[in-house]
């Protein structure tokens, strides 16, 4: 039984002295001595955990005397316990008609029973009485407020409420006996890793999507332990996994933020963090951003707004995290807020909190970060997302079109009918309202052209208006690699390594409007020659430079190409004895004459951007090809696209 009814019943005592002359209703101290032995007994059954008896014994007691207000109290509260809220309401509301001002803090108690039935509009006016009436206890009068302001909010909500067909996912994912929670995916959508609650113990298990299916849902062995493991997140390439692990040996606190990569088909063992994140307070629930050099997280460190708040750290060009910035009063509340999830995108946060204004309990909510830097008024996700059952732990597909999330929305109870409040994993289409910015990736793989033994090539890719570097990292040994890509902006992707050329693409997103186009690349690097033979070798491909560009039917280079043609730079003044070729390419459109002059001026372009890098003249040569060496088909716009194009072999 919960504590309100011991404290119900000790207040009861403390007024009952001063109530009970003059008054209509009954109390303990002024029932009759037959009612009282009664009285006693149900409260021994209420002790036992026996309501079924209990309510039985009060209500004997009420036919007999109906204007026991303490018996009403008593009934009011076991419904309540048990969920029964309209049998609480009208029990309260018996009490209160009997003794408006008996026990204020019933208005408190009848005030969240109709929000708990969903009647937010009816429970305003029950919580105005209440704050009406207590004066003396801040944090009681704090707690009041914050629910009328809930009470307020949802009563609006559910006027408008948000396309919402939540789908349960399957029994492959969620189990009939145990509570599903918190799952993070893959940027592609098929691998999923979530936690599930096993004789009181949090575990790791992960989920494969074959052919559009889950399959049945396996335990990390790897990472689980006799301790808790959950607050998880999975990087986009799903080889990464951060995680949140407590009681573990060593530890900084009780729980700290962990992290493991998949590597040779397995996890490896996982390493803590350390300081600056993890403290002697209790960090969990990471969220890494796309490119890996951001993380947000829950802790209820010193200094923060309120219990638990969200915390951000940048990771430094030596790899390690700089000292976590608290992301303010605007987001963080004098309650909680927890389960960060930092869009692909960069910009859209979602994340769930019991301070903001919502449905009750934790809500979830978005905040958007401004070109200043500063994040938006958090927007709670509307209703019937959010309702009065606890909601969490959000996940956004790229496109944003679908989110997952865990909840505790579903009926179940056990034998006696008690809610047991097991929450499972859920899908639904994301209204537009709450979509982040689109997003989609490139996954690839770095490797030899000759021998096609994979690389663990350097991949850096660059927004081509600010030549920022959007994501910069060395690729698994495996050579492989996935970037996120918010569109809106126009990438140039490098993959480098020693002693090869390199490879580049260019993704122009500044227009798409749809992301459902992923992009698989092939990055085939050429081992440079080891001689300085002035004699081209015939067995090295072009390699195109997909990232310079020329103004129309001109030989003038844009300024986005900077980036690429400073990389061949790079690569020559890092390969003294190497000695290249430029060659200019065109579509068919216009002559055959004005397109090879085209074609060399462009190349001759290039070779005079490199000579004023400091290359050596003598080290170059340029040559135009105009329209006679397609590699794709003129008679589409995109064929001619790719045709017009400039190259370099080695010599």
């Amino acid at each position: 039984m919960r504590y309100h009814l011991i404290l119900f019943f000790v207040f009861q005592l403390l007024v009952q002295a001063s109530s009970a002359f003059g008054q209509s209703y009954t109390t303990r101290t002024t029932l009759s001595p037959k009612l009282q032995k009664q009285f006693e007994k149900v409260r021994a059954q209420v002790d036992a955990k026996a309501f079924t008896e209990a309510k039985t014994g009060l209500n004997k007691i009420l036919q007999e005397d109906p204007n026991f207000i303490d018996g009403i109290i008593w009934l009011a509260n076991i419904h309540y316990d048990e969920q029964d809220y309209p049998q609480a309401i009208k029990s309260y509301q018996a009490a209160l008609q009997l003794g408006p001002d008996y026990q204020p803090r019933l208005y408190y108690q009848l005030a969240l029973a109709q929000m708990r039935a969903d009647d937010f509009a009816g429970s305003i006016p029950t919580w105005n009485q209440f704050l009406q009436r207590e004066k003396k206890n801040p944090e009681l009068i704090q707690r009041a407020q914050r629910n009328r302001a809930d009470a307020v909010f949802a009563a609006e909500a559910i006027k408008n409420p948000l396309p919402f067909q939540p789908e349960k996912l399957p029994p492959s994912i969620n189990s009939p006996e145990h509570a599903e929670f918190l799952p993070s995916l893959s940027a592609d959508g098929q691998t999923m890793v979530f936690s599930r609650l096993v004789q009181g113990q949090e575990d790791f298990f992960v989920s494969k999507k074959k052919e559009g299916i889950w399959q049945t849902a396996e335990p990390l062995v790897e990472l689980n332990t006799p301790f808790n493991e959950a607050g998880h997140c999975l990087s986009p390439d799903g080889k990464t996994l951060y995680y949140t692990g407590c009681n573990q040996a060593k530890s900084l606190g009780g729980c700290d933020i962990y992290v493991s990569y998949y590597r040779d088909s397995s996890w490896t063992a996982p390493a803590n963090l350390g300081a600056p994140i993890n403290s002697g307070a209790w960090e969990s629930l990471p969220s890494i951003s796309a490119a890996g050099r951001a993380m947000i997280f829950a802790s209820d460190r010193a200094g923060g707004v309120g219990g638990r708040d969200l915390w951000l750290s940048r990771q430094l060009p030596d790899g390690k995290w700089s000292a976590p910035r608290n992301l303010g009063a605007k987001v963080n509340t004098k309650g909680d807020e927890q389960a960060p999830f930092l869009h692909p995108d960069g910009a859209t946060l979602y994340f769930m909190s019991n301070g903001h204004p919502g449905m009750g309990g934790f809500d979830l909510y978005l905040t958007r970060l401004d070109s200043a830097g500063n994040w938006s008024v958090p927007q709670n996700l509307g209703y019937p997302i959010n309702t009065r059952a606890n909601e969490g732990a959000l996940a956004v597909s790229l496109d944003g079109s679908r989110a997952w999330f865990s909840t505790d929305m579903e009926d179940t109870r056990n034998a006696e009918g008690i809610k047991l409040g097991r929450s499972d994993i859920y899908s639904f289409i994301l209204p537009e309202i709450n979509r982040p910015k689109m997003v989609t990736f490139a996954r690839g793989k770095v490797f030899d052209l000759q021998t096609q033994t994979p690389l663990a090539a350097e991949v850096e890719v660059l927004e081509l208006a600010s030549r920022k570097v959007f994501y910069k990292a060395k690729v698994a040994e495996d050579g492989t690699f996935l970037v996120c890509l918010p569109l809106g902006q126009n990438y140039a992707l490098n993959a480098s390594f020693p002693g090869y050329t390199f490879y580049s693409a260019n993704f122009a997103l500044a227009e798409v409007r749809s992301a459902d186009q992923a992009y698989e690349l092939s990055a085939g690097l050429q081992a440079l020659p080891q001689t300085s033979d002035l004699v081209a070798n015939k067995d090295q491909a072009p390699v195109v430079l997909r990232n310079v560009f020329f103004e129309t039917a001109s030989a003038a280079l844009r300024q986005e190409s900077g980036p690429e043609l400073d990389h061949l730079a790079d690569l020559l003044n890092q390969n003294p004895n190497l000695r290249i070729q430029i060659n200019g390419h065109t579509d068919n459109v216009g002559t055959d004459a004005d397109n090879l002059r085209l074609s060399e001026q462009r190349a001759k372009a290039v070779y005079t951007y490199l000579v004023g890098k400091g290359i050596a003249a003598e080290r170059l040569a340029y040559k135009g090809f105009g329209e006679t060496q397609p590699i794709a088909d003129n008679n589409t716009e995109e064929g001619r696209k790719v045709n017009r194009r400039t190259e370099f072999v080695v010599l």
